[in-house]
């Protein structure tokens, strides 16, 4: 049974108090146990030694851990889950250098000295590797489970590994590397992931680990379908609820999104993946020794339309007209001319599709009762999509908003219905 790879394993978990890190930890400590165990007999394990909380800090040496605690770790820890992260959009490259790239870099170092260790899971992103729709004039970008080379290397995955290292050496030195410079990343976030992933992966390789390294990629992290409950989620950690309350707060009458679709009201796509989804595809592919890169996405069956997004959004909205959009083909991702908004959210004109070859593959693999125990794809059956259901959390955003205003809380929060 998938569930047995983890007894007696230990595991470290960075950013476990976060949005996905505390789905991880629930999904470990609670449903693996509740499925053999009574209420009664399962509630036990949360007073014992099994739990230990550790308040470290992954921008500091070693955690900022002291160095007995260290020893220990390296005696005890069979699996390193990193998951914290920042996903601030604004950063430029110099600080998404310090909070993502060098952070990861320096925890796959330090786990290169854990003597028990089986299995070191990097959370990456889907959006990793969304340069490639600059490089096609196709509307649909498809990204597989892979890490490509950038422009200048070989096409290798040893060239694309070594040109990292001189790329995080640029970055130090100056700020920007020239790697960067030759590509169009939405985001400098996108690069950064796009970076760590192959400073990490370099690292295990030379050590001769590779095949202990997996490489989650999640698109846009949404609310639990069912895990830890339905709805679960942080509105500040959950992309999709700040972009709804973009779309229901905002009082312009237009705004321009940039394009390359025919028809974007259909063709222009959003990749949302349900937090519980992103967890279990992960549970699993580490108890079955998947390695390299896995996407943790909504998929071709999973994702919606801008419409379906843009409608659900409009549902909300209480005043009286709709923002018209403009859609351009000929507006840049970088233009100053787009609304504040759309400067983080230029990627919602394009269609992505990440491919699920290898959760496709492993599916096949569960036997029917492990079937039933994991939601490893989106629940499209019967329903439409809606934003309803995160209506409070929609209201918390304005809140926040409306401290940064000259206008009262309550009369912004009375734009959501």
């Amino acid at each position: 049974m998938m569930w047995d790879y983890y007894c007696d394993k230990s595991i470290l978990i960075t950013g476990a108090s976060g949005f996905l890190g505390t789905a991880i930890t629930h999904r470990q400590l609670i449903r693996k146990w509740q499925r053999n165990l009574p209420e009664a007999d399962f509630k036990w394990l949360f007073n014992l030694e099994s739990i230990t909380v550790i308040d470290g800090d992954i921008m500091q040496a070693d955690l900022g851990l002291s160095p007995q605690m260290i020893t220990e770790l390296q005696k005890e820890v069979n699996i390193i889950i990193h998951a914290a992260s920042t996903i601030n959009l604004t950063y430029s490259l110099e600080r998404v250098f310090d909070h993502i790239v060098q952070p990861s870099e320096s925890l796959a170092q330090l786990a290169l000295g854990f003597t028990c260790l089986d299995r070191f899971v990097y959370v990456s992103t889907a959006f990793a590797n969304t340069h490639l729709y600059k490089l096609s004039s196709k509307p649909q970008t498809e990204i597989n489970e892979e890490i490509y080379p950038l422009l200048g290397e070989g096409k290798l995955l040893d060239d694309s590994l070594l040109s990292a290292q001189d790329a995080r050496d640029q970055i130090t030195k100056t700020g920007s590397s020239t790697e960067f410079e030759l590509h169009d990343f939405p985001w400098p976030y996108a690069y950064g992931k796009h970076l760590a992933e192959r400073l990490v992966l370099n690292l295990f390789i030379e050590k001769g680990w590779a095949s202990k390294v997996l490489i989650l990629r999640p698109s846009v992290i949404g609310p639990a379908e069912k895990y830890p409950y339905p709805g679960y989620s942080v509105p500040l950690s959950t992309p999709s609820t700040a972009l709804a309350t973009a779309m229901i707060a905002s009082s312009v009458f237009s705004v321009v999104v940039p394009t390359r679709c025919s028809k974007p009201e259909i063709e222009a796509t959003i990749d949302e993946v349900p937090v519980d989804v992103v967890v279990d595809r992960m549970v699993a592919h580490v108890a079955f020794n998947t390695t390299g890169c896995v996407h943790a996405v909504g998929g071709e069956r999973g994702r919606l339309s801008f419409m379906d997004f843009w409608g659900a959004a409009m549902k909300l909205r209480r005043l009286p007209w709709e923002p018209r959009i403009i859609w351009s083909s000929t507006v840049d991702w970088h233009s100053p001319d787009l609304h504040p908004v759309l400067r983080l959210y230029v990627i919602l004109g394009t269609a992505f599709l990440f491919t699920e070859e290898k959760t496709n593959n492993l599916w096949k693999m569960l036997s029917p009762d492990e079937r039933g125990d994991m939601i490893l794809f989106r629940n499209t059956a019967g329903k439409s999509y809606e934003l309803i259901s995160r209506r409070e959390h929609i209201r918390f955003l304005i809140r926040l908003f409306a401290k940064r205003t000259i206008f009262p809380a309550w009369l912004l929060v009375y734009l959501c219905r």
